[in-house]
């Protein structure tokens, strides 16, 4: 009689996993990815918008950026790495950067147009401002500060223009290349609350909040960062143990863990789900979604608790750090929306714009808008267009993010038919959805939230398959983003062998000098 099979163990994987893939890098095969593969893209951007645009900087950033795209295409064809879902990152965040780079280089102009909100003593005398907020020679002044109702009654916020002062210029151009959503922006992204009344009437011109504007007119009500840090200490808390129930579940189901073709049979208690596929499909549809919102939620959390706690602790330091006041509960608002009304009132579309994190949204609308600055102005002036072109290059774009993750990935995946497809789906449904929506608007509202949810919910299951599969089946929840796991430090749900408290081992960071010259050698990323 045939021996049975040894139990699945998610140790075992994880170090099969590692061994294989070091001895395609010790084999050269593969290159490791360097730290400042990463990092340089970020670099060059900011020091190309250092340079004034009267100073050569209108020549500089499109050959900064040519190179930014030379070395996101070295990364992506020659460049692997295990850290980040089994190097899922190592795609992400190349391409991510190049999209952030055009935005800030090409597609904007931030000299002239973008201005930071900041804090100043009124003891500082102040340049009386421009209009505009540009100076005659070409570079912005200042503008003088007002009186404030906050914090302290020492400080008022202003928008500053592209500083003169090239230490204050640093600061606001890091700020800038290192801001995705913009709160403290005068492009602050539209699905954010529009800043607290009493900040808007300070700032000399609060209609240069073009984004939110448009939306949103109706202030929030007022928090403090206290309760800020409160909402986000316990909103991490929780993404933390919903995190660590989805990692074990995870591990329990081999689905999750690469065996896609054919698929696992689920496991205890979901065996029982087995003739029913649909069900199973459901199933493993909402654990993704939910690790991935959760793992969202629980790294997102961090910017609040990290910068918004600390200038609470150390305002003083905080002062001279920026002069950002980072101590603002309105600098930190969640990665997510509301999850019904959105999905009620306006199905699919609030689904993608008002609910899930708009995260990359500035950088794929700014795209958008450069693309249509191009067309014939009887094509760009037309809403139908507008809206169409937008909703088809921003899902594209993070079609191409996101195939770019799993392209880079350390197993066979497919990320056109995968990831790439799934989005662009979505523009189908979102256009879709234009078009049958009217024939439900003379019901009763809740006739028609019903139907709006019930479209969402079918187009987003029924597309959602090749993306679940493909994040399987290249490794993504290989990752560990939880150093301590409660469930299995307790031994529930896994064998003995994939028991255990800390997860966050193994090497990180290395030195590698793969002797190909300076490109190949400096910080390894594992």
């Amino acid at each position: 009689m045939a021996a049975s099979q040894p139990p699945f163990s998610y140790r075992r994987l994880i170090h099969d996993n590692e061994a294989q893939f070091e001895s395609l890098i010790q084999n050269g095969q593969v290159k490791p990815v360097l730290l400042w593969h990463l990092t340089l893209p970020l670099v060059l951007s900011i020091l190309a918008l250092l340079i004034p645009h009267h100073r050569g900087g209108r020549y500089v950033r499109p050959l900064v950026l040519a190179c930014i795209i030379g070395i996101t295409g070295n990364v992506l064809q020659h460049r692997r790495m295990l850290t980040g879902g089994n190097g899922y990152m190592a795609g992400l965040i190349p391409l991510w950067s190049t999209i952030w780079a055009a935005t800030i280089l090409l597609f904007r102009n931030v000299e002239r147009d973008f201005k930071r909100l900041e804090r100043r003593p009124l003891s500082i005398s102040s340049t009386a401002a421009v209009p505009n907020g540009v100076a005659a020679n070409g570079h912005a002044k200042e503008p003088k500060c007002i009186d404030i109702t906050n914090d302290s009654s020492t400080e008022s916020v202003i928008w500053q223009p592209y500083p003169r002062n090239l230490s204050h210029r640093i600061n606001w151009v890091i700020s800038v290349a290192t801001s995705m959503r913009g709160p403290e922006w005068n492009w602050r992204i539209s699905s954010m609350d529009v800043l607290p009344a009493s900040v808007q009437a300070q700032l000399n011109n609060s209609s240069e909040h073009h984004e939110e504007k448009a939306n949103k007119t109706t202030p929030p009500k007022p928090i403090t960062m206290r309760a800020r840090l409160r909402t986000t200490l316990i909103l991490f808390l929780q993404s933390y143990l919903l995190l660590d129930l989805i990692k074990l579940l995870m591990i329990r189901d081999q689905y999750f863990m690469g065996s896609v073709s054919p698929p696992a049979p689920p496991p205890f208690p979901f065996h029982h789900l087995a003739p029913y596929p649909l069900l199973i499909h459901i199933y493993r549809c909402l654990v993704t979604a939910t690790g991935v919102f959760a793992a969202l939620n629980y790294v997102t959390c961090l910017n609040p608790l990290i910068f918004g706690g600390l200038s609470l602790a150390f305002p003083n330091a905080a002062k001279s750090f920026t002069s950002v006041p980072l101590s603002a509960p309105y600098l930190y608002p969640p990665a997510f929306g509301p999850f019904l009304t959105p999905i009620l009132d306006h199905s699919l579309a609030g689904c993608w714009s008002l609910w899930w994190h708009q995260l990359f949204r500035y950088g794929f609308v700014s795209a958008a808008h450069w693309l249509l600055s191009l067309l014939p102005s009887r094509l760009s002036s037309s809403r139908p267009v507008r809206r169409t072109l937008t909703a088809l290059v921003a899902f594209s774009l993070s079609g191409l993010v996101h195939a770019s993750g799993s392209y880079v990935q350390n197993r066979e995946t497919y990320p056109l038919a995968g990831p790439f497809r799934f989005f662009i789906l979505q523009v189908v449904g979102v256009l879709v959805q234009g078009l049958i929506s009217p024939l439900w608007l003379w019901m009763p509202r809740p006739v028609r939230r019903a139907c709006n949810a019930l479209f969402a919910v079918t187009w987003l299951f029924g597309t959602a398959g090749p993306l679940v599969e493909d994040f399987s089946r290249g490794g993504l929840w290989f990752t560990e983003p939880l150093p301590v796991s409660l469930l299995r430090g307790l031994g529930i749900g896994v064998h003995d062998g994939d028991q255990g408290w800390w997860w966050w081992s193994g090497k990180w960071f290395g030195r590698w000098d793969g002797g190909d010259g300076l490109w190949d050698r400096g910080v390894r990323l594992y």
